[in-house]
């Protein structure tokens, strides 16, 4: 095993540059460096999870002739969407503490003050996007439900095009999935079928395996074979908000009509019963029609949730707290979408423009609802709310 301080960081020479093309180059010279030492069988493997996966991508879309498969385990690969402007609502802080734990003998790419002096994306942010469709060497991607990894992930592996990749998406947080014995034994078989040439049977491993999660501590479906994600079978359905009994409904709303609440203080809250066992494995999002009374934006901020038939919520744990449900975000200003990105069950924001809203103005918004999303819906409630910051 060999590990190593990327350019500035540690005792490393130079600046720290933050998953850009220089980090990419590097990781390309650092594979081809490795497969000619003596102790080494000529392939080159990587895993970890985190910054470690998204460095992964980037140096595999190089295409290092040694590099024989990578195992990136969570990360987030679109850094401006997916993190610093989720939603397009700024969101520093965890990068700021990200940033403070990265010392070196020179410079470090301040991804905050960026993230400040150019929000909106632009080359810059583009540069820390890895060309997914140049990787085809063997893929083991792991994804939590949980975790604000999950697009990153789903995307990574969607889009490559390998035609030997794995996806293991999974319900815990990140580092307790990656040290359970069993998924290390996993992924030792992915190893050494790839970088040691022994037929094992890895390729019998299902393409996709996936935890289907109830609420609290239970699992519906655990490790679950599929053939695809999103999953061939998927049923995409239309739910129609009524804003005059705040239901979800399975047919369209004939009146019209509206529903308000304090910014500040308010929130709205729609139900649905759902009267036979319901799974919901994939994409959700949501579209509203919505008026900023008296300002020129809103934040959207959405949770779907499971309750009871009595209406009390019922989540699912993560690291023993209570998880808020699949989320949402969005500042209605940038509410644009990529069209070349933005798919019929996922939209992708643009993010290259402010469009604030006139005096009066009602706007259609499209909100992707945490991207892929899983949990099982028994005979009860399910429950869509949000608030709104003016």
């Amino acid at each position: 095993m060999a590990n190593v301080d990327v350019r500035g960081a540690g005792h490393s020479e130079g600046d720290v540059h933050m998953f850009t093309h220089q980090d990419r180059e590097d990781g390309y010279d650092f594979v081809e460096w490795l497969a000619v030492q003596h102790w080494c069988n000529g392939k080159v493997g990587m895993s970890g999870n985190s910054g470690v996966a998204m460095h992964q991508w980037g140096i595999a879309a190089m295409q290092p002739p040694h590099l024989a498969c990578i195992a990136p385990w969570e990360c987030t690969t679109d850094l401006f969407r997916e993190s610093l402007y989720e939603g397009g609502i700024p969101a520093l802080s965890f990068n700021e503490f990200i940033a403070a734990q990265v010392t070196g003998t020179g410079g470090v790419d301040d991804q905050v003050a960026m993230a400040r002096k150019y929000p909106f994306m632009n080359a810059y942010w583009q540069d820390k996007i890895a060309d997914w469709a140049s990787v085809k060497i063997p893929v083991y991607q792991t994804a939590g439900w949980s975790h604000f990894h999950l697009p990153g992930s789903i995307n990574a592996w969607r889009r490559c095009k390998s035609r030997r990749k794995w996806l293991r998406i999974h319900r815990d947080f990140e580092w307790p999935d990656t040290y359970t014995p069993e998924n290390l034994e996993d992924l030792k078989r992915f190893y050494d079928r790839y970088l040691k040439d022994i037929h094992n049977g890895w390729e019998m491993t299902p393409k996709v395996r996936v935890d289907v999660m109830d609420a609290f501590d239970l699992d519906h479906a655990d490790r679950r074979p599929e053939t695809s994600f999103p999953l061939e079978r998927t049923q995409y359905k239309k739910l129609y908000l009524n804003a005059a009994d705040t239901s979800l409904q399975t047919t369209p709303v004939e009146t019209e009509s509206q529903i308000s609440y304090d910014g500040n203080t308010g929130k709205v809250e729609f139900d649905m019963a759902f009267d036979e066992d319901t799974e919901l494995t994939g994409y959700m999002y949501l579209r509203l029609y919505v008026e900023a009374d008296g300002h020129d934006d809103m934040d959207l901020f959405v949770n779907i949730q499971k309750a009871d038939a009595s209406g009390r919520w019922i989540p699912w744990f993560t690291l023993n707290e209570p998880h808020p449900g699949a989320w949402g975000k969005m500042r209605v200003s940038r509410r644009e979408l990529d069209e070349k990105l933005s798919t019929k069950f996922c939209p992708v924001l643009a993010q290259k423009r402010e469009l604030k809203l006139s005096k009066g103005e009602i706007v259609p918004v499209d909100i992707a609802i945490s991207w892929p999303r899983t949990s099982a819906a028994m005979p009860v409630c399910s429950r869509a709310r949000w608030t709104r910051w003016s």
